[in-house]
């Protein structure tokens, strides 16, 4: 009798709690995951809330899918997601650099129509001047990728050593000023873009950007993040001081980059103690005069200075420059790019400054092999030494060289991870992945937005195929970029 009672008002009871429970509304809600959201703590998830492109909440599977209804349910299937990545140190803008080009490794005398083409890359020295473009606009590369000559074949010149001589101070540069001037035209944010989320990036730096590029790209609007860094000149650092620093949407115009010195493999890189197998230490290519003021103004203007520095000789001038006109610890975001090669004493000096490392990791591998000739076996074991830069300021920021490197974050994942295991300089996963996502987004002062995936922050993200943590180093070859979603939509799909 007392069941009898009982059952029809635990069923009211039942009833009336759950008519006044209230579903929140999301647009879409991502579950059934492992989401690494490269927040400070590297929290991770099951499943998030996204509502007009930002995310609402995340948490475990069933706090989420018990508070939130959404018209889209998109199920990852046990499989993981990231942030999207960000490249911290591309040329962008020569996106066309290998389009209508030819690889001149194995060059053998074929006859090449040469209307359609607008660059040669990797001419072997012993077969330039047989490449017989007479009044074509050509850039041409030497095989080590470090010099650069615009223009015909009668402006190449030798030097005493049999190398390629070139009188500009910042070879890359030149490539992207060329490309500017004759293909500004028919450039197109689009493709750029579409580049980018096929590799699962949401935004880049690029450098070398002049002034007059920098007043036609204002007038676009992207729909990922792009910081240009302007090319250290006059006219571009008097642009920057009457414009001043520049978010215009999802384009940051910042700073200025300036060239210390040049690479290993042109043997430009200044060095503290000569090359091992000759007398060179190396080439200064900014005065220490301008090296000097030029910090010095951009820290009154707090505009962002980047320089880009080799050598250890090379470091340790841009470092001490830096750190006298910052003095301090700060959040001016200045940075040195390269880091190959750095004495022991004056890795602190990054974080006394707080000067914010970036890096090419996938160079190293390449690099090294010539490292142990030109430094010597000893010097050649303390370059691309990661996990020093990594201990100095909690922070190191990845990125491709693009076009001279692949735009690939697996391939920059790996190369961080192993490092060249027999001098140990290898991060970990956690500390490599956030050199992909958040730490290179903040360099280019896009981490309120994107980089890591918080509440309130776009929900950037892209869908692997393997987990990246705890998947073994051996198989990360094996990664894939499966989706890569901007603000919650998806731009890019491997299928």
């Amino acid at each position: 009798m007392a069941l009898k009672i009982h059952i029809p008002v635990f069923l009211i009871f039942i009833g009336l709690f759950c008519s006044c429970v209230k579903y929140k509304s999301a647009d879409i809600i991502v579950h059934n995951g492992t989401i690494y959201s490269c927040d400070s703590e590297f929290t991770v998830y099951e499943a998030m809330a996204i509502k007009d492109g930002k995310i609402v909440e995340l948490g475990p599977e069933h706090q989420i899918r018990n508070k939130y209804t959404a018209d889209e349910m998109l199920d990852l299937k046990k499989r993981t997601i990231t942030p999207t990545f960000f490249d911290a140190h591309s040329y962008i803008l020569a996106k066309s650099l290998k389009k209508n080009s030819i690889d001149y490794k194995d060059f053998e005398g074929v006859n090449i129509d040469s209307s359609k083409l607008n660059y040669v890359y990797n001419i072997p020295e012993k077969q330039l001047k047989t490449v017989a473009f007479e009044n074509k606009n050509f850039v041409y590369r030497s095989i080590s990728g470090n010099m650069v000559i615009p223009g015909s074949v009668n402006e190449i010149v030798f030097n005493s050593n049999g190398r390629l001589f070139i009188s500009s101070k910042d070879s890359v540069g030149q490539v992207v000023l060329f490309l500017e001037q004759e293909q500004l035209s028919r450039f197109r944010f689009e493709q750029m873009e579409a580049e980018l989320f096929k590799n699962g990036y949401s935004g880049c730096s690029s450098f070398g950007v002049e002034s007059n590029t920098a007043e036609k790209l204002l007038a676009k609007n992207p729909t990922g993040y792009h910081q240009f860094i302007l090319a250290g000149n006059d006219e571009n650092f008097n642009w920057l001081t009457k414009v001043g620093r520049t978010d215009s949407g999802n384009i940051h115009i910042k700073g200025l980059s300036y060239f210390i010195d040049g690479g290993f493999g042109s043997k430009d890189a200044l060095l503290k103690e000569k090359y091992a197998d000759t007398d060179l230490i190396g080439t200064q290519f900014t005065d220490s005069s301008l090296i000097n003021e030029i910090s010095d103004l951009c820290a009154s203007l707090r505009f962002q200075l980047t320089f880009h520095a080799y050598g250890d000789s090379g470091f340790s001038l841009a470092a001490r420059q830096m750190g006298d006109a910052l003095e301090s610890v700060n959040d001016n975001r200045w940075r040195i790019e390269h880091n190959q090669f750095i004495t022991a004493a004056d890795y602190n000096l990054l974080k006394k400054f707080s000067i914010l490392p970036s890096v090419q990791p996938t160079q190293a591998q390449t690099d090294k092999k010539q490292f142990a000739t030109i430094l010597g076996t000893q010097r050649n074991c303390e370059t691309y030494n990661f996990k020093k830069l990594l201990n100095q300021n909690q922070f190191l920021a990845s990125g491709s060289l693009y076009p001279i490197g692949e735009l690939n974050p697996i391939e920059q994942l790996i190369a961080l991870l192993n490092s060249e295991n027999q001098c140990n300089h290898g991060i970990d996963k956690k500390a490599a992945l956030k050199a992909i996502t958040i730490w290179p987004a903040m360099l280019a002062f896009f981490d309120s937005e994107t980089g890591s995936l918080e509440v309130g922050k776009n929900a950037d993200f892209v869908v692997l195929n393997l987990d990246p943590v705890k998947a073994e180093t051996k198989t990360l070859e094996q990664l894939k970029i499966e989706t890569t979603h901007i603000k919650g939509i998806q731009k890019f799909s491997r299928n």
